[in-house]
């Protein structure tokens, strides 16, 4: 089991920093609101973009084959930092915890491997003999139930709270009028469905549906708008790692129940 937790943690990091330094590169327009946080001129924004992406770039796949505690530290505070940007920019806290997924795989990562402090080095490579589920699993699922919760709710909040101009957008391709009910009854069952996964998360078939949901949602972005926009449903890899990581840690622990009842037969039976 902690072979595939290693495998998808690394991979969520992989597709988060790819798929957000690619629109660095592209050079997304939507990236000059947070420049003017700090009152960049244009001509210097756009300047950064591609630098800004190609080291997102080069973090990602750093991290998915050589993880080392100090760069993931870097990516934990990064993708923080570029969340919160959006509340800065006048976009709403909804913005902040829509990106979850970005931000909460990195900081499970580094919980379950040892949190912030580098007992053996901060540039060491981390492997599978690195996570520690039997002291820090209840935490680690702890965060990224919280930040699968989160980023559903704050999905929601998009639609229920701040007309989100691509939510308008993929519900007109659909047909859906934006202007009634619809968006605000869309918005309510996200919210209610991330307080369901924080509360009840082993409600049968509930991380399974999430997953599902969240794959088929988050592929409209290049199917309502154009091919590049497959960088975003990339970039939100972390949305589909974290219902991932929940299944595989439900399995393990499940699994050791069971082995513990099994071996508790067994002695009372000798």
């Amino acid at each position: 089991m902690e072979e595939k937790l290693f495998f998808f943690l690394r991979f969520g990091v992989l597709g988060c920093f790819v798929g957000h330094g690619a629109w660095g590169i592209i050079g997304k327009d939507g990236w000059l609101t947070f420049f003017n946080v700090f009152y960049f001129p244009e001509s210097l924004s756009k300047t950064f973009m591609p630098m800004i992406g190609v080291m997102d770039v080069a973090i990602g796949i750093w991290l998915f084959y050589r993880p080392n505690r100090a760069v993931l530290i870097w990516a934990a505070i990064w993708t923080i930092f570029t969340a919160a940007l959006r509340p800065s920019a006048g976009l709403g806290m909804s913005e902040f915890f829509e990106r979850g997924g970005n931000y909460g795989v990195p900081l499970a990562f580094l919980w379950v491997t040892g949190g912030f402090i580098a007992r053996n080095g901060w540039w060491k490579t981390l492997t599978i003999a690195d996570m520690n589920l039997k002291s820090r699993g209840v935490q680690f699922e702890h965060i990224t139930r919280l930040c699968l919760a989160l980023l559903l709710i704050g999905h929601g909040g998009l639609a229920l709270f701040n007309d989100h101009p691509v939510l308008i957008k993929h519900f007109t391709y659909f047909g859906i009028p934006t202007h009634g009910a619809e968006m605000r009854v869309f918005g309510g069952f996200e919210m209610a469905l991330g307080l369901l996964v924080y509360l009840r998360p082993k409600t049968s078939g509930l991380i399974w549906f999430v997953l599902f949901y969240k794959l088929v949602t988050e592929f409209i972005h290049p199917i309502a708008g154009n091919p590049r926009d497959i960088f975003e449903t990339i970039e939100r890899m972390g949305d589909y790692i974290l219902p991932i990581l929940l299944v595989v840690y439900y399995s393990k622990v499940q699994f050791c129940k069971q082995l513990s009842k099994s071996k508790s037969n067994e002695t009372s039976l000798v």
